[in-house]
């Protein structure tokens, strides 16, 4: 289902429109959820809530992008909110305040989740062997530490690691190959840190 067809069924209330919107956006909006909250708040009961207010709405969104800024826009505020009555409730206000992020850190948070869901997705057309080696390396392994985690050569590795971006390239483009380099530039500063 493409993108047009997509929005045009979650706008019609299609049900393979909104299997492709739990399927594509509901794991990535809890994880953004579960990062804002830092574990206060339930990420799912709160994705939950959005998707069922989506549902019941009349809303009707022009693109993915639009629907993809409404959904982090309010799973943002509706995690603020669990926080605020949380807080309220244990009358420890300030302790969340602190440990709010601001709204552009919110969003940067949310792109990083939507890109790690897309890369993730862009990886299952690998071999299981060479998703395993993307994964440690986007974790931020070296390639001694990979071969000795999967029992392999340092030279299958780096054949397999070539292959699965050669495959990436060839499938996904452009956007493939950014995703990746972006990834091991973050991992590489993690690292540094």
């Amino acid at each position: 289902m493409d993108d047009e067809k997509f929005i045009s069924g979650l706008n019609q209330k299609d049900g393979g429109a909104w299997k492709r919107l739990y399927e594509e956006f509901y794991a990535p909006l809890c994880a953004y959820a579960e990062k804002l909250s830092k574990g206060q708040a339930d990420a799912e009961d709160v994705v939950q809530d959005c998707m069922v207010e989506l549902w019941d709405s009349s809303l009707c969104f022009p693109n993915v992008k639009a629907l993809t800024a409404w959904l982090y826009k309010v799973v943002y505020t509706r995690t603020l909110n669990a926080l605020r009555d949380k807080a309220n409730a244990e009358q420890s206000l300030a302790e969340y305040a602190v440990e709010i992020p601001t709204e552009d850190e919110a969003a940067d948070e949310a792109a990083e989740e939507n890109a790690v869901a897309r890369l993730r997705k862009m990886m299952k057309v690998l071999t299981p062997q060479q998703q395993d080696i993307l994964r440690l390396t986007l974790d931020g392994l070296k390639v001694k530490d990979i071969a000795a985690a999967l029992g392999i050569t340092d030279n299958t590795v780096k054949m397999q690691k070539k292959r699965a971006y050669t495959t990436l390239r060839e499938r996904f483009g452009k956007a493939g190959t950014a995703l990746l380099v972006m990834f091991f530039r973050q991992q590489r500063k993690k690292v540094e840190v």
